[in-house]
């Protein structure tokens, strides 16, 4: 009998290693998030077309323009005056300078209105509008941290385009044809101040935090005005390109599962940060980056609950939490040298 439970655990041991296997390999070139010196920000505010979007759209960047201040070592505000007509030239050498270095932390955050004509999706800027396609192109050698939020109507096919390791892409639509004025952005900018958008409570509000109380808040506002829903916002963190919506999650993990092999997502976006803890500014990266990965396996873990006996699921989740406490007392030590 003793023989076979030893087998038994020897077999479950080795199965969840497997599940771990793709977590693990890349665990040596895991991105580090929330590196304000390596952090770039852009924030595109669209044209309005009308004076009442044009002053909600500017006002909704500068609240975010605001919340990165002091959590970025260059930030980048591209407004929606009239006078601002090369917005797309910006953005383009923008982009173009901050990719020299592939391995930097870029943020890009778009509020405003977008199109779809049925294959492409555009931004629109004064100016020139701007696609997915040229996002897709001008961050194709970008292979450093990756936050890319597209809060405008008909911004679902960024995700697809996007969508990659390391990277964290939401849009305020799930689907190119909803084409009505979204109220994501607005309450995404709003929620990166709010104390009740710290679902966790562990002092500060994380991108899926800021996500799920944004679609949450919109979701209100339909119902407590009793109109139609025209936007629903998708999150993807896992590189499947599917996204996934804020009623999947309960708290700040999903409760659904992915398609096929995908992991779900949220294990990544709740550990980036837009406005960065004071205690995280003077992590040192090799530190950082062992703690990102030790998360990372913790929440696959935990994704792993319901197919795994309870001796083995909790004691396995012990070691794991054993080694975060353990990399967390290395970083103490450090930031007190």
């Amino acid at each position: 009998m003793v023989a076979a439970k030893e087998a038994l655990a020897a077999v479950r041991f080795f199965l969840l290693s497997l599940l771990l296997l793709p977590l693990a390999k890349p665990a040596s070139e895991v991105a580090v998030f929330n590196d304000a010196g390596e952090r770039r920000v852009m924030i595109i505010t669209g044209a309005g077309g009308e004076e009442e979007y044009t002053s909600l759209f500017a006002e909704w960047g500068e609240d975010l323009a605001k919340a990165f201040d002091g959590n970025a070592a260059e930030m980048v505000h591209i407004t929606n005056k009239p006078e601002d007509n090369s917005a797309r030239k910006t953005v383009e050498s923008t982009l173009k300078k901050w990719t020299e270095k592939p391995g930097g932390e870029i943020w890009i955050i778009l509020v405003g209105h977008g199109t779809f004509d049925g294959k492409a999706a555009k931004f629109n800027l004064v100016g020139n509008d701007v696609s997915d396609a040229d996002f897709k192109h001008w961050l194709k050698p970008h292979r450093g941290p990756l936050v890319f939020i597209n809060a405008s109507s008909c911004s679902a096919p960024f995700i697809r385009s996007l969508s990659g390791p390391n990277r964290v892409v939401a849009t305020a639509t799930k689907s190119g044809y909803e084409q009505n004025f979204c109220r994501f952005g607005g309450y995404m900018a709003a929620a990166l101040g709010q104390a009740e958008a710290d679902f966790d409570k562990d002092g500060a509000v994380s991108v899926l935090e800021a996500f799920l109380i944004a679609s949450r808040k919109a979701a209100e506002f339909y119902r407590e005005n009793d109109r139609l829903v025209s936007e629903n916002a998708l999150l993807d963190d896992n590189g499947d390109g599917m996204g996934t919506p804020a009623d999947w999650f309960r708290g700040v993990r999903t409760q659904k599962k992915a398609k096929g092999k995908s992991s779900a997502d949220g294990k990544l976006s709740r550990l980036v940060f837009p406005v960065i803890p004071p205690t995280e500014k003077d992590v040192p990266e090799p530190l950082r980056k062992k703690r990102l990965a030790t998360e990372a396996k913790i929440e696959t873990m935990r994704s792993l609950k319901k197919t795994l006996d309870a001796e083995t699921y909790y004691r396995d989740l012990e070691k794991l939490f054993l080694e975060l406490a353990a990399i967390n007392g290395e970083i103490e030590t450090a930031q007190q040298e």
